[in-house]
């Protein structure tokens, strides 16, 4: 399990070389991206809204070497049952995380960079074929893939977002995301393939993250494509940086889902609430929409106006809710020479799964 301790001083470099010289499987946090996710090996995230093979695989494994991670709740679920069939090596520079959450049977408070480099020197090959687990992981990766519906006749936040993978795959790019349903199908959807390219609060939980980690990122990188995914709750919070974006000459991109919701928290709503409303449409409160009589498509009636807000401040923006629309919309997007801003139409009645409910199990995993 590779957690965010092992992106910096070339961990990620000597994790990914043991991993593949000895067909070691990888799972990582929200936080991480320490190991390509094109890589067979990668397992994806792991956790609450994780891969099902991942969290089948952690639950399964006879060993567990977890680098730079901290048990947190939404890795675990249920901590006791967590990884309860397997031998826990933790490795982590600090002292404080070895036991806080989770008891391991070796802990090696070291740093990472120095562990990995001498367990790349003392661990042997392994002498029995992994064959077989690989053939499993692989069963359920086909069984149980992230997946979407493809049917749908408007836009889903996953197409969009499989779709900006898709686009960018061949260029120096770096992903923002704010906090909600966007920000775990940006880390199920988006492929990353080096460690430092995806920014996210995670356990912060930080509302309006993405856009002033966007602007940083550009301004460190100017080289960069830099896109914040985001949602239409979660960017009101910085919504006044647009103004900072084109004084200052930062010419980010920001993918706006735009469900008119809070999107995770209607979700928890309709999951253990019955559906009952408390103020996540963020329309008027006279519209049917504010005490849940709507039917799970986007509204017609868009407030606020991103679009107008966007390009009063000098941004490009547009906005788009047809399918054959969105690929094209994108490269305008990214291509555009300053600030620009996509404003896509998605339903709200999409949910982020899989899903392990907090403190559950992987038993309790829900798929559908």
């Amino acid at each position: 399990v590779l957690g965010s301790g092992l992106r910096g001083r070339g961990g990620a470099r000597l994790g990914g070389r043991r991993l593949r010289s000895e067909g070691i499987l990888a799972g990582g946090d929200l936080r991480a991206v320490a190991f390509p996710g094109d890589e067979p090996l990668s397992l994806d995230m792991l956790g609450m809204h994780g891969s099902v093979y991942a969290n089948y695989a952690v639950d399964q494994a006879d060993l567990l070497i977890a680098v730079g991670v901290r048990f947190d709740d939404r890795v675990t679920g249920k901590v006791a049952e967590f990884a309860q069939h397997g031998f826990i090596v933790h490795i982590d520079i600090d002292p404080s995380e070895i036991n806080k959450n989770k008891v391991v049977h070796v802990p090696i408070v070291a740093d990472v960079k120095e562990a990995l480099t001498q367990l790349n020197r003392i661990v042997e090959q392994p002498t029995a074929s992994l064959a077989d687990w690989h053939a499993t992981i692989a069963a359920w990766k086909k069984e149980d893939p992230f997946s979407f519906d493809t049917t749908y006749q408007g836009i889903l936040a996953q197409e969009a977002i499989a779709a900006l993978s898709r686009i960018t795959a061949q260029r120096d790019t770096i992903v923002s995301v704010g906090v909600g349903q966007h920000q775990m199908w940006a880390a199920q959807f988006y492929t990353f393939r080096r460690p430092r390219t995806w920014l996210s609060s995670s356990g912060l939980g930080t509302m309006g993250f993405g856009l002033p980690a966007a602007m940083g990122a550009k301004v460190a990188h100017p080289e960069s494509l830099v896109v914040d995914i985001d949602g239409d709750g979660s960017i009101l919070m910085n919504v006044q940086e647009f103004a900072t974006c084109k004084t200052e000459n930062i010419p980010v991109k920001v993918l706006l889902l735009n469900n008119q919701h809070l999107g995770m928290v209607v979700q928890w709503e309709d999951r253990f609430f019955k559906g009952n409303r408390a103020h996540t449409y963020l329309g008027p409160v006279d519209h049917p929409e504010a005490c849940g009589q709507g039917d799970g498509i986007s509204p017609e009636y868009r407030y606020p106006d991103f679009v107008a807000i966007a390009k009063g401040f000098g941004w490009q923006a547009e906005t788009i809710a047809a399918k054959a629309d969105l690929e094209p919309a994108l490269r305008r997007m990214i291509d555009a020479p300053g600030p620009a801003l996509l404003d896509v139409q998605v339903p709200y009645q999409e949910h982020v799964l899989p899903m392990i409910p907090s403190g559950m199990t992987v038993r309790e995993l829900i798929k559908k």
